[in-house]
């Protein structure tokens, strides 16, 4: 029984770490493109990795389907696991200042006889605040079913800015705040930035600054 329990709080703490990756947009790929990205998630110093893949197709300009696929190495009797996902996408671009998205997405254990493992709900909402679009604002509202009906509620805001290059590249970095919405946990702060190279784009980001083994994210994405 203890082994038991310990399985489902670390498959909790996937679940809410699973969450912190690059900001999403509420505008999905666009009709008849195909939208992926992969990440790399670790802290120096702690032999625990994770990586994150998402393939999605566009379905008409406000709908996309796709899959993904969670793990956290390595996978022992004390932790790891590998998660696939089924994901379903809307996004609406109301103006250049309003901006709304949601998505559902059940992931199953690969580790486990294929079991459902936690279903993530999220809610995405950005918009410009100058007329160029360049300073920008980003919110993602996460809510977490877990396996034995635990639930998680976690939220983050960005700032943005797009700073423009020439021949279609461009940099932007964003900084912004994590945190459940509850507030029962101290607010992290996260940060990074992203290097666009026409339809590329290459990210590097982190938080736990303030911890003994801060969190690097770094990835790429694409859109074809």
């Amino acid at each position: 029984m203890k082994r038991v329990i310990a399985v489902f709080s670390l498959g909790v703490m996937f679940a809410i770490q699973a969450i912190a990756q690059i900001p999403y947009f509420a505008g999905t790929v666009g009709d008849g493109k195909l939208y992926g990205y992969t990440s790399l998630k670790f802290r120096p110093g702690i032999n625990r990795q994770e990586t994150y893949t998402t393939f999605q197709y566009g379905l008409g300009n406000h709908f996309a389907v796709g899959t993904d696929l969670y793990t956290q190495t390595p996978i022992t009797e004390d932790g790891g696991c590998v998660n696939w996902g089924f994901l379903v996408r809307y996004g609406y671009n109301i103006c250049k200042w309003f901006n709304v998205g949601a998505e559902v997405t059940p992931a199953f254990n690969l580790s486990d006889s294929f079991k459902f493992s936690y279903l993530t709900n999220a809610l995405y909402m950005n918009g410009a605040l100058t007329p160029d679009g360049n300073l920008f604002w980003c919110t993602n509202t996460w809510w977490i079913v877990n396996r034995g009906g635990t639930h998680t509620f976690s939220n983050y805001e960005y700032l943005g800015y797009t700073i423009h290059l020439h021949n279609g590249h461009a940099i932007t970095p964003m900084a912004g705040a994590i945190h459940s919405w509850r507030f029962d946990q101290p607010i992290d702060i996260a940060a990074g930035f992203y290097y666009t190279l026409n339809q590329w784009n290459f990210y590097v980001w982190g938080n736990d600054f303030l911890k003994a083994d801060p969190r690097v994210v770094v990835g790429i994405d694409f859109a074809l």
